[in-house]
């Protein structure tokens, strides 16, 4: 049987409401979180959908870790970039925040703070911080407000300073979300007294190990939205929260996906987020946390995807390497291409190749002038080489 927000009870099955609250609030198996939405206490009831989709993203989570160790380490470091890139680009995208995959490549590689990255230098380290499995205390308030200086308050402070936090930890007055028409869609918690009581139950719900972490991940991740404890920055800040704590919970590299799904279901995402704040929903939180982590289950599946595409590509091509080109600097170079042009976002330099096979500039610099490897060149960019997969075929 379907599980139905509680708000569609109201206006279709109006005599059975009340009823249909009451029965999901006082049954045995719900998850009851001590939290409020407008004056009805949160719960959750583990559903039979909830708990398939739980299992399938622990499977899933198994099966990506195992596509992971089928790389070759070049392939895995150019996708884990590319991938985290990709996740910073869109998560700014998604705030309307410009930023390019120039300006993020740029400071991963010089990782080197300037006037120019300074706005986006948190957040690309930040996300950088998730593939090394480095810790990040999320324990209480002043941990909340150290994650979005380090995040996004450089931006802020570039595009606007009044949106800077006006409070001990968070804001001060007011601020509600507008639709695209100017509606009011939710006020955030007013006054900071009030915004630091229920982090802190937010926060408490997160580290509470009787409920089960993916479903703490996803209801912090609504409390946090409903607290909408900034002027501006909530929704990075939030994304980036989750990003790590799937990152410890499940694997690294789902942590650089979880923007791209949110985007790629930005309607149901809001839409999941309006209908729980409805006080007609009463503070149930079922429907957020299964569309939360269906957004998980669809993160993995589409990594999973694209790794069983990329890694079958791999092999057709290497094995067209293997048989054209006996000499291993050759092959060296050619394999090394080959993954950057299938796992990396810009071609590589002379120089860069020397460093990441261990081999002298001059040496790499000669090779590439070999009419057997320069046939199989692109360099869209002077100096910037990868390889040209559609000649590579022909041979």
């Amino acid at each position: 049987m379907d599980y139905h927000i509680l708000k569609k009870y109201r206006y279709t099955n109006r005599n059975q409401f009340e009823s249909i609250y009451s029965s999901r609030y006082k049954n045995e198996l719900a998850l009851h979180y001590d939290f409020e939405i407008h004056g009805f206490p949160c719960f959750s009831l583990p559903t039979t959908e909830i708990l398939n989709l739980t299992s399938r993203i622990y499977k899933l989570t198994q099966t990506l870790i195992y596509l992971k160790s089928k790389l070759p380490q070049i392939a895995l470091e150019q996708y884990t970039q590319t991938c985290l890139v990709d996740e910073v680009k869109l998560t700014n995208e998604i705030e309307g925040v410009n930023s390019t995959r120039r300006e993020i490549q740029d400071i991963l590689n010089t990782q080197s703070i300037t006037k120019k990255n300074m706005r986006l230098y948190g957040l690309v380290q930040k996300y950088n911080l998730l593939k090394n499995s480095e810790k990040i205390s999320i324990h209480n308030c002043s941990d909340i407000r150290n994650i979005y200086n380090e995040l996004v308050s450089e931006e802020i402070k570039n595009n606007d300073p009044l949106n800077l936090p006006d409070g001990i930890f968070f804001r001060r007055k007011s601020v509600s979300v507008y639709s695209p028409h100017m509606k009011e869609i939710h006020r955030g918690i007013s006054g900071e007294t009030e915004i630091i009581a229920c982090m802190e139950k937010a926060l408490f719900i997160l580290h509470n190990k009787s409920i089960p972490p993916l479903i703490r991940i996803s209801v912090f991740h609504y409390l946090f939205g409903y607290i909408h404890p900034f002027y501006d920055g909530n929704g990075r800040t939030n994304r980036f929260i989750s990003s790590y704590l799937l990152s410890k919970e499940l694997e690294p590299l789902i942590s650089y996906h979880l923007a791209k799904t949110i985007k790629q279901n930005i309607s149901k995402y809001y839409k999941s987020f309006d209908y729980t704040n409805d006080t007609d929903n009463r503070g149930d939180l079922t429907g957020f946390i299964t569309n939360f982590l269906e957004i998980i289950l669809a993160s993995i599946e589409a990594l999973i995807d694209s790794l069983e595409d990329k890694i079958e590509r791999l092999h057709y091509f290497e094995q067209i390497l293997l048989s054209n080109f006996k000499d291993k600097t050759d092959y060296g170079i050619l394999h090394l291409l080959l993954q950057n042009s299938l796992f990396g976002l810009e071609p590589l330099s002379a120089r860069e190749m020397a460093e990441m096979l261990d081999k002298s500039y001059v040496t790499i610099n000669n090779r590439l002038k070999k009419d057997s490897i320069k046939t199989l060149l692109r360099s869209d960019i002077p100096h910037k080489y990868d390889l040209d997969l559609d000649n590579l075929k022909t041979l």
